[in-house]
């Protein structure tokens, strides 16, 4: 995903500006200039000599403690640097804790690429000012969601998974996905930015499609309904499970690797629904973090 982020940093330079990438940080050590050689380097070292405005965090998820990447976050608050993060983990596990250090520091934490990637589930809420969030339901992981639109359509889950791991859908390892773990992540995410729940994955009840027959599926079509893995929180519970939705429901017809968010508020009920994986999408998120990022600071204005 970093190489991606930075082709859409080219990509977009007219639109929206032009950032200065001054170093990556790889397992192998530092590369500063980006494109020289990377070489051991302590983390609080290459913040204090790099001082950087922002930390981009695009490195894979650690569900068992959210290091080194919650440690990261930690050190760049200390120094007034902001961060933007992909990565899922640190606030599944460490949220309340993240979010009140950067405020601490008067400094941003943005995650907009957590959830649903580009399409702006997290960063709706700023357009949303005044309004009473009752609940938020979601189909979260594409990789779930393109293979039970594939088992309605009469295909086993074995073949459908196949299929989605050929397209490039579902990793070698698909049991994250499968299980509903990806989408309790993403919930946890998603209910303490609009419930302010204080939540971790841990508060999480969730299940996930491994286990599903064809039959079942095939079963639930002949009754009108679609079974959907959707994620849900509430002031009361936080779970994912298999749900059979009638066509009533706003979720029904979000088919595919698409996702869909649906927030119920006292005034109105709110859909949106997009692509919600791949490299690129996922670095667009993180690129319209910083863009919001750098038009909220006098600093970059």
């Amino acid at each position: 995903m970093g190489k991606e982020l930075l082709r859409l940093f080219q990509d977009r330079k007219d639109q929206v500006g032009d950032f200065q990438v001054v170093g990556a940080m790889r397992r192998n050590g530092l590369s500063s200039p980006i494109e020289s050689p990377p070489k051991p380097r302590d983390l609080k070292e290459v913040l204090d000599s790099l001082l950087p405005d922002v930390l981009i965090d695009v490195s894979s998820p650690n569900y068992e403690s959210g290091e080194p990447s919650t440690s990261a976050y930690l050190e760049a608050f200390k120094r007034g640097i902001h961060v933007i993060t992909a990565n899922k983990a640190p606030l599944a596990l460490h949220f309340v804790d993240l979010m009140g250090e950067s405020l601490k520091r008067n400094v941003k934490l943005m995650f907009q690429a957590t959830v649903m990637s580009g399409v702006p589930s997290i960063n709706l809420k700023r357009v949303l000012p005044a309004s009473h969030f009752i609940s938020v339901e979601g189909i979260l992981n594409g990789t779930s969601n393109y293979i039970l639109t594939k088992m309605y359509q009469g295909i086993s889950l074995r073949d459908a998974l196949r299929d989605a791991q050929e397209l490039g859908y579902a990793e070698p390892d698909p049991k994250l996905d499968l299980n509903g773990f990806d989408a309790a992540a993403k919930i946890t995410i998603l209910s303490n930015v609009y419930l302010n729940s204080g939540a971790t994955i841990k508060d999480v009840t969730f299940d996930g499609i491994q286990d599903l027959s064809l039959d079942y599926l095939l079963k639930c079509r002949e009754k009108g309904l679609k079974p959907k893995l959707v994620a849900t929180a509430s002031r009361s519970e936080l779970k994912v499970s298999v749900v059979p939705l009638d066509s009533s429901h706003p979720l029904y017809g979000i088919d595919g690797v698409n996702n869909g968010l649906l927030l119920r508020t006292d005034l109105e009920d709110i859909l949106i629904s997009g692509p919600g994986a791949g490299p690129r999408r996922a670095a667009y998120g993180v690129l319209s973090d910083l863009v919001l990022l750098k038009d909220s600071l006098p600093k970059f204005s």
